[in-house]
């Protein structure tokens, strides 16, 4: 058995790097990817490590292995690949449910090697049908245009775009955000490429803010710890409130600065203890469209690969350190410190 290192939780609030976990042995269909890069999820992976995640959200329990924001290479193919080769460049490579000598997987990205399959000669061989292939709309292919690191991004990239999408975002419409994490951010600038008019930033740190205006061109921004919100935003009413925080109060509070049928967007996912929500308080006549898991995120990948390579969005805005895997207790420290915006962890280093 070959073994690797990777991030794992072995308990609540308990991080490390552990060295035996073991390489996937490779089926007939699946390709072994060496993983170059994985972000660090502020909402999912600190979610695992709180304990604030549950088994219905992908918690496998513990000793678990991180991360779902991967980008890594296929070194080896199984026998009967044959759409995918030597070389190819993947997000999210995966882990099988049972990893070995004890781990689970949540979601199994923050590990030397990972897999993908060749989910195309699967359904062709009449294997499976096409929505059973392993790591089902899991996985995605992008253009060595793109590097490792920025490739960390891509997934984050798509949820946000996919979730533009999903939102119903049109021309002209007004916008209102709770949060200019990396996340807020890059949805932010994705409704204003679909065609918003004017969108508002509400967060409490000054820097995220003048970065929510560098990068997605935001109209607008309220600093909650300079200015009541209430006033700031006064008899001003939007076609779209987003809470990407994550958070109930959250939700009721945007509710009541939505139009008559406007819509109260949730991106940030509720935790475990805050899932209760009164919808007797939310503002009369309009619409709650939670997004706790992404919809589309894979179907959108071609055209957000797209918009990077033609200069539109740049993985780069969204990310602020890069740090070796192994020292993912300094990753971790720069995050909930809020010295950083946004960590990817280099498998290289």
């Amino acid at each position: 058995m070959k073994l690797m290192k990777g991030i794992v939780v072995t308990e609540k609030n308990v991080v490390k790097v552990a060295d035996d976990i073991p390489v996937p042995e490779l089926g007939p269909y699946d390709c072994l990817c060496r993983v170059r890069a994985c972000g660090f999820c502020t909402g999912t992976d600190f979610g695992i490590i709180h304990g604030l995640t549950t088994a219905a959200q992908g918690f496998r329990g513990y000793p678990t292995v991180l991360g779902h924001e991967g980008a890594g290479e296929v070194v080896e193919v199984g026998e009967k690949v044959r759409h995918i080769k030597m070389g190819d460049r993947f997000i999210h490579p995966n882990l099988r449910p049972d990893v070995g000598n004890g781990y689970t997987k949540t979601y199994g990205g923050m590990a030397q090697f990972g897999l993908v399959c060749d989910q195309q000669a699967m359904v062709e061989d009449g294997v499976c049908k096409p929505e059973e292939v392993p790591f089902y709309k899991k996985q995605g292919r992008f253009s060595d245009k793109i590097d490792f690191v920025d490739a960390a991004l891509l997934l984050s990239l798509c949820e946000c775009h996919s979730a533009a999408k999903n939102f119903g975002v049109k021309q002209g419409d007004s916008v209102l955000f709770y949060g200019a994490g990396p996340m807020g951010t890059a949805l932010a600038l994705f409704m204003k490429l679909r065609g918003a008019a004017k969108v508002t930033v509400i967060d409490g740190v000054a820097e995220r803010l003048e970065n929510s205006v560098r990068v997605a061109g935001t109209d607008r921004t309220i600093n909650f710890h300079a200015v009541s919100v209430a006033e700031a935003i006064g008899s001003e009413r939007f076609d779209l409130v987003v809470d990407a925080v994550g958070s109930s109060s959250v939700v009721l509070e945007g509710s009541g600065y939505l139009k008559q049928g406007g819509t109260l967007c949730g991106l940030g996912v509720l935790k475990s203890g805050d899932t209760l929500l009164d919808a007797s308080r939310l503002h009369n006549n309009t619409r709650l469209h939670m997004l706790n898991f992404p919809y589309g995120e894979y179907d959108i990948l071609p055209e957000t690969v797209e918009m990077i390579e033609q200069g539109r969005v740049h993985p780069r805005d969204f990310y602020s350190h890069v740090v070796p895997f192994t020292e993912i207790d300094r990753a971790m420290h720069l995050l909930e410190t809020r010295e950083a915006f946004k960590v990817v962890l280099d498998f290289d280093a």
